[in-house]
Formats: C-alpha cells, structure tokens, sequence
C-alpha cells in the first residue's frame, strides 16, 4: 500500500520523514509548499505554466499549485513557451523570460493549513508530439494519477525498500520520469533525486536505489566496460521506457547489475500499458488495462489511467500473441511525397532486405520546393566493410538499386546519412528536427558511423561529408579538413569516450601526411596510458595514414 496518496501527501503527519536524497523532510516541503501558495495567490487566474530541473522545486510549486485550486501545464521543453500559442502562460521556473521565479521568502507562511485534492480534480497538461510534430495537450486527473501509482506499487512494489533514492537520467518533466520517478517516490515514502543525472559517470550504484532511464543510457552503460566493475550492490530495479529496448542491452543489463529490468509499454496519453522482465517475456498487461481482442491492426487499450473508460486507439500496429501481443511498428508511417503516399515502415522493410542495414529511419525533408526523402542507416558489418572498401557513393547507389521494383521510384530516398547511433532525447527517443539536422549544411564535427570503446583505447569511423562546415573556404577550388579541425576532434572524441574529466594541455609528434577531402571515410584510432595521460591519435584508411600525433591530458 502506498504511504501517502498525491490527494492527501501534505496531510501526513509524518513531518520527520525524507522527501529528498539531500535530506529534506515532509516538514521542508509543507514550508515551502506554502510560501508557494502565498507567491501563486498574488497573480491572475490563467494557466500556469510550470518548468524546473529540480524535482523538488518543481514538487514544490506543483502541490502550491494545486492546493490554489490552479492546473500547471507541464512542457518536457522550455521552449515550448516560445510557440505563440501559448504566449498567455504565466511561466514558473527556469523559462527564459519567466514571470516567477523564487516562492515567497517570508519566514512565518500565512496558510499552513492544507486541504485534500478533490480526485476528479484536472491537476496537470503535459505534452507530447502529435503527427504533425505540433505539440499536442493532453490533460490528467488526480485520480488518473493515483491510479497509475496504485498499480506500480501493486505490481513492483514489493520487491522495493522504502528507504531507497528514485534516480533518474530522464527528465521528470516528462510523463514517464515524473509519475514513475517522481510521484510514484513521494506518495511510497521514497526519496526522490533532485536532479537527473547525465551519465554512467555519474550514477552511484551503492546507495540503495530505484533507476528511472530509457533505452540509450541503458546502452552507454553496457557498451562501456569500464563501467561494469563499478556497478554496486544498491540498485533494487530499473526501470526503462521511451524506445525499444533492444534483447542484446536487455540481457546484458540485467547480467552486469544483477538486479531487476523492467521495460515498460505506453505513452504519455495512456500511462504505462504493459511491462516485461526479460527480452523473453510476453508484453504483461498492467493491472487496470485491458486490450481490445482480436487485434485488427492497431492496438487498443481501456485502461484507468486514461480519462474515461472508452477504447483508445494507440499510435502503435500490433498481433495478437495468446493472451499479450507484440508491437510491430508505428501506424503513422505514411509520408506523402510530391503527392505519392510513401509507407516508411514498408521502405524501411525493403531497405533491409539488401542485408547490410541493421536498422534505419525515414524522414521527409523541405528542399527549397519540394519534399524529398531522407533515409538514416545503421550497417551491419558487411555495410560498413563495403563502405569502407568502396566509398559512400558506391554504397548508396547499390541500396538505391537494390530498391528497384520493390518500392515506388519516388519512394526510393535522395538523401542518404549513415551512423552509429541514432540521434536521441534523454529520454531514448528519436526527434525528427535532430534526425534532419543530420542533412543540414555546415555540420561541426563528422558523423560516427561506427565505435568500438575499449578501456584504454577508441576506434571512430567518421564520414567527412562534404556538408562540414571545415571545407567552407577551405579552399575553394581544392577542399580539404584543416589541421587544426582533425586536433579538435581527437580531443572531443577523447574526451567523450576515454577522458571525461581531463583536460587538454599539449601536443606533440603531430604530422599531417595527407588531405582528406569531402565524402572520404576515415578512421580515427584514439589509444591513452593512463600513467602520463598521453593519448595517441591516428587518422587512417585502409591504405593511408593521414595524420597522427600525441595529446596530453591532465585531471
């Protein structure tokens, strides 16, 4: 059972209790909770809209809130607040141009007295993307939020100490990191991390603890090795959502913390859906969902953390599996292109066929009048050999033709970008506006479209598209990288992968042997000792060195 219930947390008489991993109680935030409230009652009636990376400021103006009888629209971005359809907010918190920014400093707070939150209450908007990339509102209840904690207690409850931290590496702005690690904490009597963390480096796995994270961190932490022998004893379960959670990181995960992972199905409309413990395991059903069977195509749910009890049509193409189902991929795939509906999930399917692709992504780009396609590719093995040995060009004219006579002539792409990752937000998930920034002229730094991270050494293999901002003007007639870009990137690179704490303080052996020019595929080979901190840079191909030196670090 769940100690204190969002409608009543401040009426607990549990004052002494932690709200907070930095030691702040029930009595801190009742304070502070009502110096809000006096802050909030000085302004007009409208919506206010809440944003702050501090989870326990953000808590704090949330309950203000609420107990002012006031909804707070909660964006995952601040930015959102730049959209002139929402320029009557008034803003709290960390907006650039914000209309509060501190609650009321008075000492003795006039209203100490607090009252329970009627459950039919509509407390919260919080956002998320519709097809159109619009963002769309969607409104929650006091009710549909305990719901939703009910059944996460019911379910995971048990195998879970009170006594442990709710960590995070998503943002609790989001409608996964702040029902599962924000007011799931507070109303089971946990502690709750104030900020998110940023990294592997940064998670401390002995203090007893329960991780909110999504898919690509899980992934960090797995393509990391460095980082197994520091995994502690402290983690009682981790919970992942936001993206596919691939079967390799899955089991891996779950062997390196020899804890509990659970992947979690939904959305921000619906709230968690279902769950699995293993990349074996059928989708589970939460407690309280149920999905319309047989399954057409698209999967429906009832469930008691959506705003009534009618069926809601996901966004999400499933089968029937027995008594579970399997997703199989988005149902909003279609992009018109010059008037030509184009199905991405069936492009993405043929473009695999060629078998040198592990997965891609499709978008539709605006080049000047017309739209055209763009295709985002992870290779296999094989791909990456051919890209190498062959060039990019050879590549993408033999997937081109490979498309030939299995999709429309306009559905085969124009545009062609190859990497290791996909780019994703903190919570795992691909936005469109990051993967078209990947065909945007000037890009700083090459894209990696392959890494192997070892302990002590690093191999990029980087793609010098002609759209790098280093060969603007340099030189006009003969394109090459600058010497002092290829120096710039082995630091980063370091940096990023070997180095994360160290700073750069020298040079020496630097040789430029040869030029790399535009749409050649390098290699960068990046090998430190740890006992002088010297790292050994080397850019390459097959054939060819073409620069390579010493970069010296310091801690």
């Amino acid at each position: 059972m769940l100690s204190n219930s969002l409608s009543v947390l401040l009426l607990s008489n549990h004052d002494e209790s932690l709200i907070t991993d930095d030691g702040l109680t029930l009595l801190n935030l009742k304070n502070d909770v009502s110096k809000a409230r006096e802050s909030i009652s000085t302004v007009p009636e409208g919506e206010i809209a809440l944003f702050h990376s501090d989870a326990y400021v953000f808590l704090v103006w949330l309950l203000a809130a609420w107990q002012e009888g006031r909804k707070v629209l909660v964006p995952v971005d601040k930015n959102i607040a730049l959209n002139p359809g929402f320029s009557n907010w008034l803003k709290i918190g960390e907006f650039d141009s914000p209309d509060m920014v501190d609650w009321s400093i008075s000492s003795s707070p006039a209203n100490k007295v607090f009252k329970e939150i009627d459950p039919s209450f509509a407390a919260l908007s919080v956002f998320t993307s519709g097809s159109t990339g619009e963002p769309v509102r969607i409104n929650k209840t006091i009710r549909q939020l305990e719901n939703e904690m009910d059944a996460l207690e019911f379910t995971f409850g048990s195998e879970i100490r009170k006594d442990v931290v709710f960590y995070r590496s998503v943002s609790h702005q989001h409608f996964f990191g702040m029902p599962f690690g924000l007011f799931w904490a507070v109303s089971r009597g946990s502690r709750l991390s104030r900020i998110a963390i940023k990294g592997g480096h940064e998670w401390n796995t002995s203090i007893p603890q329960v991780l909110i994270t999504s898919p690509s961190f899980l992934k960090s932490i797995v393509e990391t090795a460095g980082q197994h022998k520091n995994i502690g004893a402290g983690i009682h379960s981790i919970f992942s959502a936001g993206g596919v959670l691939e079967d390799s990181v899955f089991s891996k995960i779950i062997d390196i913390t020899k804890s509990r992972v659970v992947n979690i199905y939904g959305s921000s409309e619906t709230g968690h859906i279902a769950w699995k413990s293993s990349p074996e395991m059928a989708w589970r059903l939460q407690v309280g969902v149920e999905f319309k069977a047989p399954i057409a195509d698209v999967l429906e749910i009832k469930s008691k953390f959506c705003p009534n009890n009618d069926w809601f049509q996901t966004s999400d193409l499933a089968c029937q599996s027995g008594d579970s189902f399997e997703i199989l991929g988005r149902a909003d795939q279609i992009i018109k292109i010059e008037g030509t509906r184009v199905s991405s999930s069936h492009l993405m399917a043929s473009i695999k066929e060629s078998g040198l692709v592990d997965d891609c992504l499709i978008s539709d780009l605006e080049n000047g009048r017309r739209s055209q396609l763009g295709v985002v590719l992870k290779l296999n093995a094989v791909g990456l050999q051919l890209l190498e040995t062959y060039g990019r060009l050879k590549l993408t004219n033999g997937l081109k033709e490979s498309l030939r006579g299995k999709v429309n002539s306009i559905a085969i792409p124009r545009r062609w970008r190859f990497v290791d990752e996909f780019p994703k937000n903190s919570l795992g998930k691909v936005v469109k506006a990051d993967l078209d920034g990947l065909f945007l002229d000037g890009l700083k730094t090459p894209i990696v479209i392959n890494r192997q991270v070892n302990v002590h050494s690093t191999e990029l293999v980087l793609d010098m598209l002609k759209s790098l901002d280093c060969f603007n003007g340099h030189f006009d007639d003969f394109p090459v990288v600058p010497g002092v870009a290829l120096i710039e990137w082995a630091i980063s690179a370091a940096k990023g992968h070997l180095l994360k704490d160290c700073t750069f303080i020298g040079m020496s052996q630097v040789k430029f042997q040869k030029f790399i020019k535009p749409n050649q595929v390098i290699r960068l080979k990046l090998e430190i000792k740890p006992e002088s901190m010297n790292l050994k840079y080397q850019y390459q191909d097959a054939e060819t060195i073409y620069s390579s030196g010493i970069l010296k670090f310091r801690n």
